[in-house]
């Protein structure tokens, strides 16, 4: 039951704010939302147009930001086919996209990725390229904020550059915000 709370929420504050947001993109996308129950063996969202898909997986975090994140981590791994493709697997030009709900301030919200971020920069590097990451979605009050996954890894460099390993969590906070703030709106 608790699981099918959490994905109408998904839905509500996560997938429906970014499926607007795309139609009122001037590019052209076209959109596939599957029913529920089919999306827990295929993507979110999947957004195509002319030499660009995206593979969307959306997490509305609500709870421990830790267990939410494990989703979006394992979802470029899991083996789900594209809707639009009838003989392959994926398009050569698909890119994989996370979508992340949150109802508190975002601030919280980047320093709990940034410290994540910068336990390991290489590995998310890689992770970045080899499995084409290409955005992050932030979606809060159904607005709409984007960053490229490479912007943020190199954010998350400058954030472990500004802070020493004994600052405090206001601190990483404030510290957060403002690298965040001329990036993102919301």
């Amino acid at each position: 039951m608790a699981s099918k709370i959490s994905t109408n929420k998904e839905i509500k504050y996560v997938v429906n704010p970014l499926c607007k947001w795309l139609r009122n993109q001037k590019a052209d996308w076209k959109l596939y939302k599957p029913r529920y129950g089919t999306s827990s063996t295929g993507w979110d969202i999947e957004a195509q147009r002319k030499n660009q898909d995206l593979l969307i997986e959306a997490k509305y975090i609500q709870g421990p930001f830790l267990s939410s994140f494990s989703g979006l981590i394992v979802a470029p791994l899991a083996k789900r086919r594209q809707h639009f493709m009838k003989r392959k697997y994926r398009s050569w030009c698909y890119h994989i996209c996370w979508a992340i709900g949150y109802n508190k301030e975002f601030k919280n919200l980047y320093q709990i990725m940034f410290d994540y971020f910068i336990r390991n920069i290489p590995f998310w590097q890689h992770y970045c390229k080899d499995l084409r990451l290409k955005y992050i979605f932030l979606v809060r009050n159904e607005k709409v904020s984007i960053i490229s996954f490479s912007k943020f890894i190199e954010l998350a460099k400058q954030y472990r550059k500004k802070l020493s390993l004994q600052s405090k969590l206001k601190e990483k906070r404030k510290v957060a915000a403002l690298i965040m703030q001329k990036y993102l709106q919301t």
